[in-house]
């Protein structure tokens, strides 16, 4: 029996030495170990100490970190549905399912659909588009960020100002890893013609108070709620103060750069017309779905932006059979891998689904969004008149307001 006591306490002794001489994880792969985390693990590590909790909070790690999320994490779709008799905005966001495999000509798979909020619609114009999951929404007197990653917004400071249609806009330097606001006021029409931008403001979330900077340079045009951050580079739809007969047309294309703050008006072909702003392989795209002569077929238009400072475009056109499609389809963006995303633009069907048609290949999937439709939340469960305002690629795990 003494032996026996005697080689327990040998191998607790033993076992107590070998955690004592343990050697620490070395600092410079605490960052790495944490970037491979998940957004919830990281919500806790914040509690073990204050060092962990501020290199989480860093800019550089949260920088680093949405660079990995982007390229090693699977991404969603982020919609916006609108309910016309209540003015809601309703936010929901779903896993896309990996591209096809080769020699595949057409498959269904499903994805379940996560709710997040609602805002109001009226009367303040904007579509929310997502910039990494973050969202931009609200009146001017209380305009919010949201992070759908953590559920939690930011509002930011109040605009000063009196006008009510009032166009804000959020970007994104990569080199810097900066969210910008950009926000700005439309002046009264002026017999047939638009009103101008004014009062532009900026300002750069977590950094200068939180402070609205006014930008006096910029062109002068009307804006247009449709936009998208495209490599540190804001781009969204202009009217030009030219030509009253113009008044159901987009004239241009403003871009503004995040990190500079310079704008440049990008002119579009005669032709063009586009409903949606989106992302081709990192270069700005129009796309537009116009009437088709054939049933049951969506024709795409999309303008691929070559050269800004040349004003060059390439045009493309395509033609996508969805045999069965109960509802009128809509393109509303791109993948990052190239496919289009096509919905139905009325939710009165007994299914919700998205339409991906990869040009290359001449192939279409579907994919039905589960929990959408079903929802039971006040003002939307009950409402017939739901629809697709939009959709927008690259919802990535965002470590923003943790």
């Amino acid at each position: 029996m003494e032996t026996q006591k005697r080689e327990k306490k040998k191998k607790k002794k033993k076992i107590s030495d070998d955690l004592r001489s343990t050697d620490p994880i070395p600092h410079d792969l605490i960052p790495e170990i944490l970037k491979a985390s998940t957004v919830e693990t990281l919500a806790r590590f914040r509690c073990v100490s204050t060092q962990y909790a501020s290199l989480i909070r860093s800019r550089d790690f949260m920088k680093s970190y949405l660079n990995k999320s982007s390229s090693t994490r699977p991404k969603s779709l982020m919609f916006t549905f609108e309910s016309k008799p209540h003015g809601k905005h309703f936010f929901f966001s779903a896993i896309q399912p990996p591209q096809q495999n080769r020699g595949e000509s057409s498959s269904s798979s499903s994805s379940v659909a996560v709710y997040h909020m609602k805002c109001h619609s009226q009367p303040y114009i904007t579509v929310a588009p997502s910039v990494h999951g973050l969202i931009c929404y609200g009146p001017p007197c209380k305009l919010n960020v949201y992070n759908p990653s953590i559920r939690r917004y930011m509002t930011l400071p109040k605009i000063d100002s009196l006008r009510i249609d009032m166009y804000h806009y959020l970007g994104y330097d990569p080199s810097s890893g900066d969210y910008k606001v950009l926000c700005m006021t439309k002046g009264n029409p002026v017999g047939r013609r638009r009103g101008l931008a004014q009062e532009l403001r900026v300002l750069t979330m977590g950094r200068n108070g939180n402070s609205w900077r006014m930008i006096e340079d910029f062109p002068p045009h009307s804006p247009d709620s449709h936009e998208i951050s495209i490599d540190g580079v804001l781009y969204y739809g202009a009217f030009l103060d030219i030509d009253p007969s113009y008044l159901g047309m987009y004239q241009a294309v403003m871009s503004f750069d995040v990190s500079s703050e310079k704008f440049h008006l990008i002119e579009i072909p005669e032709t063009a017309i586009f409903t949606k702003l989106t992302s081709y392989k990192g270069k700005l795209a129009l796309i537009h779905s116009p009437p088709s002569t054939r049933p049951h077929t969506v024709r795409i238009e999309s303008w691929v932006l070559l050269d800004a400072k040349t004003h060059e475009w390439s045009k493309r056109v395509f033609d996508v059979d969805l045999p069965g499609a109960e509802l009128v389809f809509r393109v509303f963006c791109l993948t990052d891998v190239g496919e289009f995303v096509l919905a139905q633009k009325s939710l009165s069907a007994e299914r919700f689904y998205v339409v991906y048609y990869d040009p290359k290949k001449n192939s279409v999937r579907r994919v039905y969004i589960e929990g959408i439709k079903e929802l039971n939340l006040p003002l939307w469960d009950k409402d017939s008149n739901r629809c697709t305002i939009s959709i927008f690629p690259g919802q990535v795990e965002n470590l923003m307001f943790l």
